[in-house]
């Protein structure tokens, strides 16, 4: 009772914490956002609320100390129909190796076609350079490349780390920076009770540079030999999405089968409110899993319905021999953004 006790404690404060509303919010502060789209459908469905559970390739993202859960090598692809025709690409493995630890390496890709250019119209001309007639088209892209590290230290405590360089280009202008992810995983001794910490995203403020900025501009004033000189536009600098995750899992063994994970965490971002994230997964005869979710997020102050940040999903497992494959989905309610759905493909071997 006394542990039960401590548990409904701390996730009451995590409740009270995230519902408490903030002075002031730093939303839109920080920039390479694209840093904060969760894949993996399995987590995503949870609502997010992975950080304690990572028992999977996408631990690289969540938690870099749950990879140290995994014994054999663990592929993860992930697939998000993100809003407005943005597609985003995740690739995790997670390689175990034995007293020297655990390794990972992840890939994240974001695109979004092209995008038409456009200007203010230019009277002398036929064309409506304002609706981007006789321009050219541009394109952006995001692109996140990173290696982990996790060790066990004791049969209880675990610690992970991932360096990450990730970077965004938007026509001719780019800014990228190098940043850090560190996780811990600890299992409380208290029948499946778990609790996962992660601080992501930590690393120096960039700024945009490129062609884009640069400009030849020429003197009428000086002679007629002189070219003219560059100058570039200066950009101020921003910080990178850092947050500081603190989450609780537990397990249920139900009959028939049955099993029922839950999963409760709050997140603090730089960029925002606390947020409070819930999630829970059921399973049968580790085949069949449904999932719910639900993200708390006071900076959403205006919504859609009451379905907004809701996320939902279910999966295939199949073990194959020694291998297995598993097969994702997640739905998530983005409000008047309206819709995410996510695929992901797990191999293990």
């Amino acid at each position: 009772m006394k542990h039960i006790a401590a548990v409904l404690l701390v996730l009451a404060l995590m409740i009270s914490a995230a519902s408490a509303q903030p002075d002031y919010s730093n939303v839109g502060r920080a920039g390479l956002t694209f840093l904060k789209i969760v894949p993996g459908a399995r987590g995503v469905a949870m609502g997010g609320a992975f950080t304690a559970v990572a028992n999977d390739a996408s631990s690289v993202f969540y938690n870099p100390a749950g990879m140290t859960q995994l014994r054999k090598i663990d592929f993860l692809f992930s697939h998000t129909d993100w809003i407005s025709d943005v597609s985003h690409e995740y690739v995790g493995l997670v390689v175990p190796g034995g007293l020297m630890g655990t390794f990972g390496i992840s890939a994240c890709f974001v695109t979004m076609g092209d995008i038409q250019t456009t200007r203010i119209d230019d009277i002398t001309t036929v064309m409506r350079e304002d609706l981007g007639e006789g321009l050219p088209t541009y394109s952006s892209s995001d692109l996140a490349l990173g290696m982990s590290y996790a060790y066990r230290f004791t049969n209880k405590f675990s610690a992970g780390l991932t360096a990450k360089y990730a970077t965004e280009k938007i026509a001719d202008m780019s800014a990228g920076g190098l940043s850090f992810d560190l996780g811990t995983y600890y299992l409380t001794g208290f029948r499946t009770l778990r609790v996962g910490m992660a601080i992501v995203n930590f690393g120096t403020d960039i700024k945009y540079g490129g062609k884009d900025l640069q400009e030849d501009i020429a003197d009428t004033s000086m002679p007629s030999n002189f070219t003219g000189t560059q100058y570039e536009m200066m950009t101020t600098a921003f910080p990178l999405p850092l947050q500081f995750k603190l989450g609780l899992a537990y397990d249920f063994t139900l009959p028939a089968a049955i099993t029922l994970t839950t999963s409760g965490e709050l997140v603090h971002p730089n960029d925002g409110s606390e947020k409070m994230l819930l999630g829970m997964e059921c399973g049968w005869n580790k085949m069949v899993f449904l999932r719910a979710g639900y993200k708390y997020d006071p900076d959403a102050y205006e919504t859609k319905s009451g379905l907004d940040n809701f996320s939902a999903g279910l999966g295939l497992m199949r073990n194959f021999g020694a291998a297995k494959i598993s097969v994702d989905y997640a739905y998530t309610n983005l409000g008047y953004l309206e819709n995410a759905h996510r695929f992901s493909l797990g191999l293990g071997f």
